[in-house]
């Protein structure tokens, strides 16, 4: 399941925790959000529960899901002014994330980081390609209809 913004929730530690209901799960990415910088130590790791992309739903990229939302599209991906300048800054921020984490977490954690957080281009890019795939696919299809049924009503 891609979100909104290009992550991956099915590698995502706080979505995964979130609905395995597992506090203590919540409790060990705090930990590993502190370290990252996004998180006070004071903050209630109940606080990073996930329950996906939802435009009501604070996130680091809300106006990324607002977006989507009003434009009733599952992630950027889908949308035909991808990349605009929001999924741009997006991507800019993530980068500038994943050089920060490759200082201060172990490899296990950037694996998960990495599959989870730091693909959002290329999730978003496939998505997106794919999509203009299948759009021109069918303008072929239908070119090909039209011109059999021209062929078909000269007779």
């Amino acid at each position: 399941m891609i979100g909104v913004c290009g992550d991956n929730c099915s590698y995502c530690p706080r979505y995964i925790a979130t609905q395995n209901r597992s506090a203590n799960d919540l409790e060990k990415i705090k930990e590993l959000w502190v370290r990252l910088g996004l998180r006070d130590p004071t903050f209630s790791s109940r606080g990073l529960a996930c329950l996906g992309c939802k435009p009501n739903i604070k996130c680091a990229y809300s106006e990324l899901s607002t977006c989507a939302h009003e434009k009733v599209i599952d992630n950027c991906g889908l949308c035909d002014a991808y990349p605009c300048i929001l999924i741009s800054k997006a991507f800019e921020r993530s980068e500038k994330l994943r050089t920060h984490a490759t200082r201060v977490c172990t490899p296990e954690e950037m694996d998960t980081l990495n599959k989870a957080f730091f693909s959002k281009k290329q999730n978003l890019d496939q998505i997106h390609n794919n999509m203009n795939s299948v759009r021109n696919k069918k303008k072929t299809a239908n070119k090909r209809q039209h011109r059999v049924s021209n062929k078909s009503g000269s007779r």
